[in-house]
């Protein structure tokens, strides 16, 4: 979880400051290139599946026993704290 995570949360950063367009960038991109299993659909499909309140909270506490360099990221929290998911991001 703690390496997964961390991939999920970079890559709300991504998303957050413009450096990739949509969630299924990220996805196509995780898939062709690192090889994340394409029938989980991709790394950001597989942490709306994974919950992003259950993620953003894991992130948060490894943040206080790890460091800083873990808290989540704000778009990941701020969808959290909706209830929503990387698929809504048009």
């Amino acid at each position: 979880k703690r390496c997964l995570y961390v991939l999920v949360n970079e890559a709300a950063y991504a998303l957050a400051e413009g450096v990739v367009a949509a969630p299924d960038t990220v996805d196509l991109a995780m898939v062709l290139g690192t090889g994340f299993p394409p029938f989980r659909g991709g790394l950001l499909r597989w942490a709306d599946t994974e919950g992003l309140a259950v993620i953003a909270e894991a992130l948060a506490g490894f943040a206080e026993r790890i460091g800083p360099r873990f808290a989540p990221a704000d778009l990941l929290r701020e969808k959290a704290e909706q209830g929503g998911t990387f698929t809504d991001i048009v």
